[in-house]
């Protein structure tokens, strides 16, 4: 039988993506204005994962213009 492992793994190294350029919305649409409005919210509220989640929706939602 082999000793356990005893130390952590080596962290990860992610990169750092605080420089790319948020989506922005499309003038005339209400679904992306909506989401625009709940990602400035979230942002003063400093949450974070959902000023992510509404960049995904957002970045994906032009497939429906």
């Amino acid at each position: 039988m082999s000793e356990p492992k005893r130390s952590h793994s080596a962290p990860l190294d992610l990169p750092d993506r605080t420089d790319q350029l948020e989506p922005t919305p499309v003038e005339g649409c209400a679904g992306c204005a909506e989401l625009a409005r709940a990602r400035d919210t979230a942002r003063a509220g400093r949450d974070l994962t959902t000023v992510t989640d509404c960049n995904v929706l957002m970045a994906r939602h032009p497939d429906g213009h």
